[in-house]
């Protein structure tokens, strides 16, 4: 026994945390309500990269009680979701990678701020909390496991906020940090329920889930006319008001954008994301035409891109106004000889319905294996725009993903 010592040792410390690439099955601890919403549930395709997780205390905050089981149940849950999603939208069962620790429980690091909790307001957009924690991950490298980091930070507990109104706390994307909020009831035993604290599950729950979109590097997108009547509210839409309590979907353009997300890579999958933008894609024999009530994009395309997709708005086109954008994935034909591709996509204006003014933007994103991205932007208006007409295409300056 003294001789088989230092490898129980050995064996010990590497079964202290299980990598991204291992999804171990329901954890016994977690609660009756979360095993039951997961009787469906499905290990994802195996990670090469994970979600930081960091639940951010200000120097005189403690964790809301039993966080650690809340939060890995919500966490688990939504990834089900989104490699549900994935798979629907027929890019495999993939959710985002998730560090799970030997007792299944997703490992949640703890990072306490070096100023009271007041500094960390959404007002102040969390002050230096970001700061903080990329200063954390440069001296802990090891503890990083991408470029994409989920904060979570308890409520305020004070006059106006608490567990029955939480907030205070950052509730947003920014870049590819994303914030949440905790507070004692934010527990998925209430999901769906119609009650005080289920209708307050659905808002945070569901902003967590769209946040999280956000930090994953969605933009705000809609699903069309006949998509919205068949599936529900799409997520990075307004569904943030309906998760949970009604059906919520991910948008095709959406999966393709998480295809090249760094925490969605396959095992494997050793791209270096998100660094220098290679060369701009290349398009030729572009046309955009109106034909049988349809928009019409056809053009020749050659360089890197895994994905176009393309989101037709209505103004103002700022941030934050662009909810109602409806999204398409467009068709890219197989390589020819000389590497090109012809890329198609119809709009059919009555999966526009729900926009209702003259005026409109599309927005067509180049989407390249590196998960960095290029666009082109072109505005019209339908009064000027009788049957068979062409509608100009306006290359604009490419962008990276995230940004």
């Amino acid at each position: 026994m003294t001789r088989n010592t230092p490898l129980l040792l050995a064996l010990a410390a590497a079964a202290t945390m299980l990598p991204a690439t291992a999804t171990p099955a329901i954890p016994e601890s977690f609660s009756a309500e979360a095993k039951a919403r997961l009787t469906d549930y499905v290990a994802p395709e195996a990670n090469e990269n994970a979600l930081n997780v960091v639940y951010f205390l200000g120097s005189d905050r403690e964790p809301v009680a039993d966080y650690e089981r809340r939060i890995s149940e919500l966490l688990v849950y939504l990834q089900h979701y989104y490699a549900k999603e994935m798979a629907r939208n027929g890019f495999g069962h993939r959710g985002f990678g998730l560090i799970r620790k030997p007792d299944g429980m997703v490992d949640i690091l703890i990072i306490r701020g070096k100023q009271p909790a007041s500094e960390y307001s959404y007002d102040k957009v969390g002050g230096d909390c970001m700061k903080e924690i990329e200063a954390f991950f440069k001296a802990n490298p090891d503890k990083k496991h991408s470029d994409h980091t989920f904060v979570i930070m308890p409520t305020f507990y004070d006059e106006q906020y608490h567990d029955e109104s939480p907030g205070g706390v950052p509730f947003f994307g920014y870049g590819r940090f994303c914030f949440a909020l905790d507070y004692a009831h934010f527990d998925i035993r209430y999901l769906g329920e119609d009650s005080l604290r289920g209708r307050l599950l659905t808002k945070w729950y569901g902003g967590f889930a769209h946040e999280l979109g956000h930090g994953l590097n969605l933009p705000h997108n809609n699903g069309t006319a006949s998509q919205n009547a068949e599936k529900g509210t799409a997520l990075m839409n307004a569904g943030n008001y309906t998760f949970g309590m009604s059906p919520t979907y991910l948008t095709k353009a959406t999966s393709a954008i998480l295809d090249r997300s760094e925490t969605f890579a396959r095992l494997g999958d050793k791209t270096k994301f998100y660094g220098e933008p290679q060369d701009a894609p290349q398009v030729s024999d572009a046309s955009f035409t109106y034909q049988d009530n349809a928009l019409h994009l056809k053009f020749t395309l050659r360089g890197q891109c895994d994905h176009v997709n393309a989101y037709v708005q209505d103004p103002p086109y700022v941030v934050n106004r662009d909810y109602d954008a409806v999204a398409f994935h467009a068709n890219m034909g197989a390589p020819k000889e000389d590497g090109s591709r012809e890329v198609t996509l119809m709009i059919p204006r009555s999966e526009l319905s729900q926009l209702k003014m003259d005026e409109k933007q599309i927005s067509v994103y180049f989407l390249q294996h590196d998960g960095n991205r290029f666009r082109w932007n072109t505005e019209f208006k339908w009064s000027e725009t009788p049957e068979g007409a062409s509608i100009p295409l306006c290359p604009e300056q490419p962008f990276k993903a995230g940004y």
